[in-house]
């Protein structure tokens, strides 16, 4: 086995070689020595880039992926907030409801109230808890006195009147019982 020349091994460095030959060799070995750098600073460069590329994107990714989170959430929240709403709605309305007396014990005292001749065709309540009623009378202007006279049928109100087979006048009222 031979000892390694540093001669041999360093084209620049042999005798032979002028000294022109040796400072283009070792210009060469630079440049080929600077090369190998650059490709390799290349090379880290574009693994940076990519790698920076690939940060970017799933920060990107992650942050779209959360802001779709955040409006699917909000979306079932203002859901949630209309069906709440719609249910206090329907629980006002129906406490409303609930809070008005009977029918059958303010027609009885809506029966009472008005004159023997006169008959209660029909009845209902309205949205707001007022009464609209259709009374058959054979004389609608005694109906009308016998309204104005009670303090009771004075919030009721003549929505119109209509002529009847039977020879009585259907007359429709709306308002409240006082």
């Amino acid at each position: 086995m031979t000892a390694p020349n540093p001669l041999r091994d360093k084209p620049y460095l042999t005798p032979s070689a002028s000294l022109v030959d040796r400072v283009v060799a070792r210009f060469r070995s630079l440049r080929a020595r600077e090369a190998t750098i650059g490709a390799r600073r290349h090379a880290a460069a574009w693994q940076i880039l990519l790698v920076a590329g690939l940060a970017a994107a799933i920060i990107t990714g992650g942050a779209l992926w959360q802001a779709a989170a955040a409006r699917a959430e909000t979306h079932a929240l203002l859901a949630q907030s209309e069906a709440v709403a719609r249910d206090r709605e329907r629980v006002a309305a129906l406490a409303k409801t609930l809070a008005l007396p009977p029918l059958d014990a303010t027609l009885a005292a809506l029966r009472a109230h008005l004159p023997p001749d006169v008959r209660l065709a029909e009845a209902a309540r309205d949205e707001d808890g007022g009464l609209e009623i259709a009374i058959d009378a054979p004389d609608p202007d005694a109906l009308r006195a016998a309204l104005a006279a009670d303090a009771w049928l004075a919030g009721f109100r003549e929505r119109g009147q209509a002529a009847r087979d039977d020879g009585t006048i259907r007359v429709r009222l709306a308002g409240k019982a006082e």
